[in-house]
């Protein structure tokens, strides 16, 4: 069911043709791509089988590729809903199945393109992260919120292993977020206009909040769990993509910060990958290499290496600049 949606969130992957912009192709220049993964590298408490990220992006208005393309230089934008769940299959009894991730998030992205055809866009994302559980996440025997699961939070201290008392199973973890994104994407082009190499770099500022798009009181976090896991992050990317003998290949460097966690959390998380688009379509093959903390909803608590080998989908595939040649 899991591939199925995958593909269905994703159904321009095998089609698309990268070189030549589709009417029916969305773009995102800042996105999360879409992947499905096996590895190596586990907490000492689970073991990951498989590991999917099927996000899906539903446009409600997006003309950034005609402005693009466009022969005179406008400015593009995007408004969209996104969908980013995030589901692991374990090693072990799968009923009930353990803390998924769902993070619903609507966003604006404005892009200008500058006078030697780079591309700079901002992007504001604002929704709600959970996992869809309703018990203490350090307790199975009591609800989030209830007197007795906020009691457990008094036996907590700076000592604390919380990655050893985590309730992997039925443990809550929910927030409501904004995320403010910056992105230059600089591109180099051949003579007839098509992409031959491309740096991308982003920015980005994450705050957790308790009410949803900061106003409506719904979805909110509990006060000890904020206190548990901080309000900032932030995040740098840099990805450099390139072409050898007709397949697109990207290599990617990604940092993150967690600020103001509990003192047994890891505050910081690397990825570093390799992307081979074989046949230069969306369609890509991948490695990827992190260490620091997990992010997975609560299960940033947990810190350790893995490696991980499988499929992505590219939201923002390079295509033919046609009308500037």
């Amino acid at each position: 069911m899991i591939f199925s949606f995958f593909l269905i969130g994703n159904q321009s992957a095998l089609a698309q043709t990268p070189q030549v912009p589709s009417s029916f192709k969305e773009y995102y220049p800042i996105a999360q791509r879409s992947y499905l993964s096996g590895g190596f590298g586990n907490n000492e408490y689970e073991q990951i089988l498989l590991d999917t990220k099927p996000s899906v992006y539903y446009s409600f208005y997006n003309d950034i590729r005609e402005a693009i393309t466009a022969d005179e230089r406008t400015p593009g934008y995007a408004v969209y809903l996104s969908f980013q769940p995030q589901f692991r299959i374990y090693n072990e009894e799968s009923r009930p199945v353990k803390t998924p991730s769902y993070k619903i998030l609507a966003g604006w992205q404005p892009i200008i393109v500058t006078s030697d055809n780079n591309f700079l866009t901002l992007g504001i994302e604002s929704g709600h992260y959970s996992n869809g559980q309703s018990n203490s996440a350090f307790s199975d025997e009591f609800e989030d919120g209830s007197p007795e699961g906020q009691a457990v939070y008094t036996t907590i201290t700076d000592d604390t292993d919380l990655s050893e008392i985590l309730n992997r199973k039925t443990g809550n973890f929910s927030t409501n977020l904004t995320r403010l994104s910056f992105n230059y994407r600089q591109n180099k082009f051949t003579d007839e206009v098509i992409p031959k190499r491309i740096h991308s770099y982003t920015l980005t500022y994450q705050l957790y909040h308790d009410k949803f798009f900061g106003v409506i009181d719904f979805g909110g976090y509990n006060p000890e769990d904020i206190d548990i896991y901080g309000r900032h992050r932030i995040e740098a990317q840099y990805e450099f993509t390139f072409y050898w003998k007709g397949m697109r290949i990207a290599a990617g460097q990604d940092i993150f910060l967690q600020l103001g966690a509990h003192p047994s959390v890891t505050p910081f998380r690397s990825q570093s990958r390799m992307i081979v688009h074989p046949w230069n379509t969306d369609l890509g093959f991948f490695g990827q290499f992190d260490f620091g903390f997990d992010d997975y909803n609560y299960r940033f608590v947990d810190s350790y290496p893995r490696m991980s080998f499988g499929i992505s989908w590219d939201w923002f595939t390079p295509f033919l600049l046609e009308s500037r040649k």
